[in-house]
């Protein structure tokens, strides 16, 4: 697992891997995985790494990149890394934003309906203090005619 997140590191960080959506035909330089281009990471040993394909059981089909001395009996860096892995990395990260533009979206429109609210509260506090002075003007004017028809 650390080995696995060392060779996505190295990748993403060290060598910059370029990935582009297109069905072309894969070359030497880059490889074409899933319907994405992408550049053949470099080994721990400097050596470009070629697209391998697994035949066991457990992972029957699925393409890897390992340093190029796997499988030769000769001394290698251990480099392996799932071929997929950048796409599931990808899908999740756009994912992600989806889910972030989603969020924010929602917090605008929440932010939009409490503002709404605000300014009803408002006009609702005007029209209360206008209620308030009616109300108060007609206390005034029965407490008038009141004493003026007691007195009067």
């Amino acid at each position: 697992m650390v080995r696995l997140i060392e060779g996505i590191i190295k990748l993403f960080v060290f060598q910059q891997v370029g990935f582009s959506q297109s069905r072309m035909a894969s070359s030497q330089s880059s490889s074409l995985v899933n319907d994405f281009v992408m550049e053949a990471p470099t080994c721990w040993c400097g050596l470009k790494t070629p697209l391998k394909m697994s035949y066991i059981k457990k992972n029957p089909g699925r393409r890897f990149f390992a340093c190029p001395k796997y499988n030769t009996g000769d001394v290698r860096c251990d480099f392996f890394v799932w071929a997929d892995i950048f796409q599931l990395l990808e899908e999740n990260i756009l994912s992600r934003e989806d889910k972030a533009w989603k969020t924010w979206d929602d917090i605008l429109k929440r932010e939009y309906a409490v503002s709404k609210r605000e300014e009803k509260m408002r006009e609702m506090t005007k029209n209360l203090k206008k209620e308030k002075q009616k109300l108060l003007c007609l206390y005034w004017v029965v407490t008038f005619v009141i004493v003026f028809a007691w007195f009067g």
